[in-house]
C-alpha cells in the first residue's frame, strides 16, 4: 500500500482497522481536524463513537451532504483519489465487499486547536489529528489540550508532512524548503477565510520536524509509541543508497547531546528514570517510516 498510494487516510484507517470491532462503539474518537468529514465518515461507519471537530465546521456540513446515501467506501475513494484495499475493508467493515451507507449525518462540532475547546477533561480515548499539528502558531498548547482531553494511556494518532524523507532532505538543502513544488509566503500560505474574515486558515506556515514533534509530545504529556507505514516517496526510494550517510551524520550529530545527557544525569537534573533517548531516535531515523515517507503518521501515548 506505501507505493500503490499516495494518500495518507487509508493508513491512518488501517491503525483503527486494528481495534476489535466489539469495543468500538465504546471508543470515544476525536477527529480534528475533521475538514469535511473524510476520515469521520468510515470511522462512524466502522463503528466507532466519533466527534467530528473544525475551525470551518461547515466544511463537514457539505461533505456529509455530498456522501450521504452513497456507499461510504466509494465516497472514500473518490474524496481521497486512493484505492480502500480489500484486507483494510475487510477489518474495517467485515467482509472485502461491503460497501456501508450511512444516512444519518455526523454533527460538525466548531472548534480551535489553539484555543481550550468545550469538552471535560478525559473526554476521549483515541484523538486522531490529521495533517493540522503544522497549522497551528503554538503547538505546545496544542498539544496540551488534546492532552487534557485524552483519558489515561489514551492515543493520539498525528500526522504532518514528513520533513525528513531523503527527497525533503534534498530539497531543504538546495531550496530551503521540503519539496519543490512547496513554497512558504506570507500571502499563499494563507489557504481560507471565514465569511467575516475572523478566522484564517493557515497552510503549512508551521512544518514541523520529527525532532520538534518529539519535543514538543514529551514536554506535553506524551510518549511516541510507534512510527507508522505511509505513502512512500518514489524518488526518496531511489535515494536509499545513501542511506549510509545519513547514518553517519546522524550518529554524529547525536555525540554532544549524549555528552550532555549524561552530565545532567549526573546531576539528578533529568529525573531518576529518565531513559537516553538516542538509542530509540537513531532507529526511528534510519527506518522507512521516516526515509521513505512523505507523511510522518505517530501514535503517541497519553502518560
Amino acid at each position: 500500500m506505501s507505493l500503490g498510494t499516495r494518500s495518507l487516510y487509508p493508513f491512518v484507517l488501517s491503525y483503527f482497522s486494528g481495534i476489535d470491532r466489539a469495543k468500538r462503539s465504546g471508543l470515544r474518537v476525536l477527529d480534528m481536524p475533521a475538514g469535511e468529514g473524510v476520515l469521520s465518515s468510515p470511522l462512524a461507519a466502522a463503528g466507532f463513537d466519533v466527534t467530528p471537530m473544525d475551525l470551518f465546521p461547515e466544511y463537514l456540513e457539505k461533505g456529509e451532504r455530498d456522501r450521504l446515501g452513497r456507499g461510504v467506501v466509494s465516497a472514500f475513494e473518490q474524496e481521497t483519489r486512493a484505492t480502500m484495499p480489500a484486507w483494510l475493508r475487510t477489518r474495517l467493515f467485515g467482509d472485502d465487499s461491503s460497501d456501508p451507507v450511512r444516512e444519518t449525518a455526523l454533527t460538525p462540532v466548531a472548534g480551535d486547536m489553539e484555543s481550550r475547546l468545550d469538552f471535560p477533561d478525559e473526554s476521549f480515548d483515541i484523538i486522531a489529528c490529521v495533517e493540522g499539528i503544522e497549522h497551528v502558531m503554538d503547538r505546545h498548547r496544542t498539544l496540551s489540550e488534546l492532552r487534557r482531553l485524552l483519558a489515561p494511556g489514551g492515543s493520539l494518532i498525528i500526522t504532518t508532512p514528513n520533513l525528513l524523507s531523503l527527497r525533503a532532505r534534498v530539497a531543504y538543502a538546495l531550496a530551503g524548503q521540503r519539496a519543490f513544488k512547496s513554497y512558504i509566503d506570507e500571502y499563499t500560505s494563507v489557504w481560507g477565510k471565514s465569511d467575516d474574515g475572523t478566522r484564517l486558515y493557515h497552510g503549512h506556515a508551521f512544518l514541523i520536524s520529527y525532532f520538534q514533534l518529539r519535543y514538543s509530545l514529551h514536554h506535553c504529556g506524551f510518549k511516541i509509541e510507534k512510527l507508522m507505514p505511509s505513502n512512500w516517496s518514489p524518488t526518496s526510494v531511489a535515494m536509499l543508497p545513501f542511506t549510509p550517510l545519513v547514518a553517519v551524520g546522524t550518529a554524529m550529530s547525536q555525540r554532544r547531546a549524549k555528552k550532555k545527557f549524561a552530565r545532567l544525569a549526573a546531576k539528578g537534573e533529568v529525573g531518576g528514570d529518565a531513559t537516553p533517548p538516542y538509542k530509540e531516535m537513531f532507529r526511528h531515523l534510519l527506518s522507512p517510516e521516516l526515509l521513505l515517507n512523505s507523511t510522518m503518521i505517530i501514535e503517541a501515548r497519553a502518560v
